[in-house]
């Protein structure tokens, strides 16, 4: 994704749901509904192709917006998916309490009028990225099935089925196998993600599993500072202060799903002979607790790795 230098003209809220989606247009102030369908979607924004000066902003519904960004993006027309969460604290910050589809589109709209130069514009992924970043997030759900087959083997009252259970263990097994072996194909293929996996897997702690997720969910390391690379992988601490009060600081926000496996890295990491197996120490002799000890080592592990992807974007400046 990519911001933009010009501010816009106009903008189009486009609030999506499964079956439609419903436009606002702050140029028009019209409202209009149609079919959440290629077609429909197609005739309702050839009006706009080409528009430059327009922004066409949505929020991420879990896929139901994946057609509608294929059309904006067809006809050239600016998109940002927006964080569902900063669009609700923008329209609970005007006090409205009402919720219905023209109200939202109306305010996706206002959302992209008032902040569009902070707003990242929408880049498709190349399709092996795409592929991987799918195939990254069913391997975490199949894994999360094992845990929860594996917690009910032990659990005495399932004896009678112990069979059943271990059999769809081993077919979870075979099928995150068979996922880690098409991921691992994908790298290889490509000379771009194989030097940046290459990168994050020198790093002490980083293994296959959060290189991949890392390159899927994190594409901006690299191209960002330390502490907004910090904040994306939800092991940054944000201030809670209040004129003479220093309130305990607290990790909120980010892409909370890489932290089970930044959490990992940084056990492995500490049993080693490396500068956070150092860090660790100092801070736990330091009278640290070891809880807060490990997201510094987690928090460290991003940097470093951010450091050493902007290397590789940028070897002249480094």
């Amino acid at each position: 994704m990519t911001t933009h230098a010009c501010k816009i003209q106009s903008a189009l809220g486009c609030d999506v749901s499964a079956r439609t989606v419903t436009f606002f247009s702050s140029l028009t102030r019209k409202t209009i509904t149609v079919a959440n369908e290629a077609s429909a979607l197609r005739a309702a924004l050839k009006p706009y192709a080409g528009s430059t000066d327009m922004l066409a902003v949505c929020e991420a519904t879990g896929g139901y917006e994946d057609v509608l960004i294929k059309v904006l993006e067809s006809l050239a027309i600016p998109t940002h998916r927006a964080d569902a969460a900063k669009v609700k604290a923008f329209i609970r910050s005007f006090g409205t309490k009402a919720k219905t589809d023209p109200i939202d589109a109306r305010f996706l709209a206002a959302y992209g009028l008032e902040r569009d130069l902070d707003l990242p514009r929408w880049q498709a992924d190349e399709p092996q990225q795409a592929r991987m970043k799918l195939l990254v997030a069913r391997r975490a759900d199949l894994v999360a099935m094992r845990v929860q087959e594996t917690n009910r083997l032990a659990a005495p009252r399932n004896k009678p089925i112990a069979r059943e259970i271990r059999s769809h263990v081993g077919e979870l097994n075979k099928r995150i196998a068979a996922i880690e072996t098409e991921i691992e194909a994908i790298v290889a293929s490509s000379r771009q993600l194989k030097a940046r996996q290459a990168i994050l897997r020198a790093i002490p702690g980083i293994g296959a599993v959060l290189s991949t997720m890392l390159i899927t969910s994190m594409p901006e390391l690299g191209q960002i500072n330390r502490r907004k690379a910090a904040s994306l992988a939800a092991c940054a601490p944000h201030p809670r202060d209040s004129g003479t009060r220093n309130g305990y600081r607290t990790i909120t926000g980010g892409r909370r799903h890489i932290r089970p496996a930044l959490f990992t890295a940084a056990l492995a990491a500490i049993r080693g002979n490396n500068r956070f197996a150092d860090i660790f120490k100092n801070l736990v002799k330091a009278g640290k607790p070891k809880r807060l000890a490990i997201n510094a080592v987690m928090r460290h592990i991003i940097v470093v790795a951010n450091a050493r992807l902007r290397a590789l974007n940028d070897p002249v400046s480094n």
